[in-house]
């Protein structure tokens, strides 16, 4: 049992949660997640099963995509609707122009100051451990990037948008900012992951879903290839390669037409591993999938 699950993640449960509903389900303990939600965050959330759970780390580096919803007039210490208040300005005066030309500036390659309440790490501990100490320390910068960032509704004190982004970039601290920048404050209400890696809202599956398809054997009609999910260039190596490739030697394919540093291996009709040219002509397991 191997490949990658698009699991629609309900609010009120953590990423642990998650992937412990998983293991249950399946019966299998080789079950690991490529990046966490936030207990209040819906959304797609990108399963690994089996060895599946060995792509996990390049699963992390995708693009990700939201839905965001902006509540203007109020900053918290957490910068979600969860925390306490810190700062509030009931009298601002914000127009839908306003929010459409100041979201402009928000695109592209920026420095981000993640929120105290959060898991970066800093001296070996977690933000939120500082925080919940009442300890003040120097929160260090992120270079993250916004890719597209467009207003969908504002009505009120309200704004809804949605927004492509870089690996790592925090949705609560984007409202914070875009907050200030309007002349007030901000925090993140509702927020939605409608896609990571690829992988759309649309197509994701509940754990209820999966359940239900793993006790009828429909498990396949959820289970993803790992090569479908992350999709790379491949070589097939002859098969009487195999005993050599899988204990991690050298062994000859044609590799010439390879433009990328990685790509799939297949011996024997079936993905082994990921590969990585050594020499002329010669491929070698790099990380055996298989």
């Amino acid at each position: 049992m191997n490949g990658i699950l698009n699991i629609l993640k309900p609010t009120g449960m953590t990423s642990h949660d998650v992937v412990s509903s998983v293991r249950k389900i399946l019966n299998t303990k080789k079950v690991g997640h490529a990046g966490t939600l936030d207990p209040n965050v819906a959304g797609v959330m990108v399963i690994c099963v089996g060895k599946g759970t060995k792509i996990s780390d390049y699963l992390m580096n995708g693009d990700k995509e939201y839905i965001c919803e902006l509540i203007l007039g109020k900053s918290t210490d957490t910068q979600d609707s969860y925390g306490e208040d810190v700062l509030r300005n009931d009298s601002f005066n914000v127009s839908r122009e306003d929010v459409v030309n100041i979201l402009k500036e928000f695109l592209g390659e920026q420095l981000q100051i993640p929120p105290m309440y959060s898991a970066v790490k800093l001296n070996g501990k977690k933000l939120y451990e500082y925080a919940r100490q009442n300890i003040q320390v120097e929160k260090p910068g992120k270079l993250v990037e916004i890719k597209k960032l467009n207003l969908i509704k504002f009505e009120d004190n309200r704004a809804v948008f949605r927004v492509r982004c870089s690996k790592g970039t925090y949705m609560r601290t984007l409202c914070n900012d875009i907050g200030e920048k309007l002349g007030t404050y901000g925090h993140m209400g509702v927020l939605i992951r409608t896609e990571a890696k690829g992988l759309r809202i649309e197509d994701s599956v509940t754990i209820d879903r999966l359940k239900f398809l793993t006790d009828n054997n429909r498990l396949s009609e959820c289970l993803l290839p790992v090569d479908l999910v992350y999709p790379l260039e491949k070589i097939t190596v002859d098969e009487t390669y195999y005993d050599r490739l899988t204990s991690g030697n050298d062994v000859y394919a044609d590799a010439s037409h390879l433009a990328g540093s990685e790509f799939y291996i297949y011996c024997k009709n079936t993905l082994v591993g990921m590969g990585k040219k050594t020499a002329a002509d010669s491929v070698k397991i790099e990380k055996l999938l298989m």
